[in-house]
């Protein structure tokens, strides 16, 4: 009882956005609110088949953004098909994705079980909700359920742990942010975290392996992503891998580095790079593909990429943070010199 008081009347807040199919998962979504009341969430979300979802795209989008983490609840059906041939369910599901949300995902465990107006009625339904399921279970943290009872249980024990292990911003009340002069305090605090940051980062740099026994230059590093393949009439979501050079890699975001960069903008220019190649990657699988778009490059693709320049001591981290609190990254010396001569242009004739 202790422990569900402290939560619920904990100072900060944390969005929640529910994707759901409607009415079908209604029961289900009300099973999930007061597990996340009472760990301090703010469920939100949206019926997209209420209205043209071209139309509640945008206000899905931004609430989407500005949540916290995104949950999933997956029972029976795929959802009313969009224009571009995907559910509004996998497209909520595809843009938290791209904006690196947190995401869980609850999914009935037999959805044979479920009333026939919460399945799907076609046999193509069917497929495409069960390769939905296979992708998620790939992607996202996964968690099975049966009964509404159960999936109020399961939340309990899943909740605690996706805020452990993911820690967002949260919000907080405007006549609570500074009470008690605890916004000195704080101030102090990130202070002091910053100086021992730097220190930490000093004292890294000195013990990297010799670079002759690290990855450079002309070799190549392979890179995972997801993208929206276009083929024919139909738009699929694939899974690619691409191999670029490290220099390649480099000179994308070298130029952003500079000033200091955040970790967002330089993944999006790697994925724009990686997008103009994209094409030729992804037909290898699917021969008739015509365009690619929605490049979202796979999380440990993109951290091997920053610790390996900065194991290079190319990067490193700015003492400086983002408007979120998120670190900066910005070339050290030997980075900015390496940026001239892989990126000047160099003479053709000869002297």
């Amino acid at each position: 009882m202790t422990l569900q008081v402290s939560r619920v009347t904990a100072t900060k807040r944390y969005q929640v956005f529910i994707s759901a199919t409607f009415p079908d998962m209604q029961g289900a979504r009300q099973a999930l609110m007061l597990p996340m009341i009472e760990h301090g969430m703010i469920p939100t979300g949206l019926d997209s088949s209420a209205a043209d979802g071209n139309t509640l795209l945008p206000v899905i989008q931004k609430l989407i953004e500005t949540s916290d983490y995104f949950v999933l609840i997956v029972g029976g059906r795929y959802g009313t098909l969009s224009p571009m041939g995907l559910s509004e369910l996998h497209r909520e599901y595809i843009f938290a994705a791209t904006k690196r949300k947190p995401i869980v995902a609850f999914i009935h465990d037999n959805p044979a079980m479920l009333p026939s107006d919460q399945q799907e009625p076609t046999r193509d339904g069917q497929v495409r909700r069960d390769d939905f399921v296979r992708l998620l279970e790939e992607k996202v943290a996964c968690f099975r359920w049966t009964t509404e009872n159960g999936l109020a249980e399961l939340a309990h024990k899943v909740i605690p742990n996706l805020m452990r292990e993911h820690h967002a911003a949260g919000w907080v009340r405007a006549d609570q942010a500074g009470l008690g002069g605890g916004g000195a305090e704080v101030e102090a605090l990130k202070a002091r975290i910053e100086l021992l940051e730097k220190e930490r980062e000093d004292s890294m740099s000195q013990a990297r392996p010799p670079l002759k026994t690290l990855s450079r230059g002309g070799d190549l590093v392979a890179l995972d992503y997801s993208c929206n393949v276009y083929e024919g009439g139909d738009c699929k979501l694939a899974m690619v891998t691409t191999r670029i050079s490290w220099d390649q890699a480099f000179s994308c975001m070298a130029p952003l580095m500079l000033n200091p960069a955040s970790e967002p903008v330089m993944q999006k220019t790697l994925e724009d790079f990686i997008g103009r190649k994209a094409l030729g990657d992804v037909q290898q699988d699917f021969p008739r593909a015509h365009a690619v778009r929605n490049v979202v490059l796979a999380a440990h693709s993109f951290n091997q990429i920053k610790i390996h320049l900065r194991a290079l001591g190319l990067i490193t981290r700015s003492p400086e943070k983002d408007n979120r609190g998120l670190p900066l990254w910005q070339l050290t010396s030997h980075g900015d010199n390496t940026m001239s001569q892989v990126m000047a242009v160099k003479r053709s004739v000869k002297l």
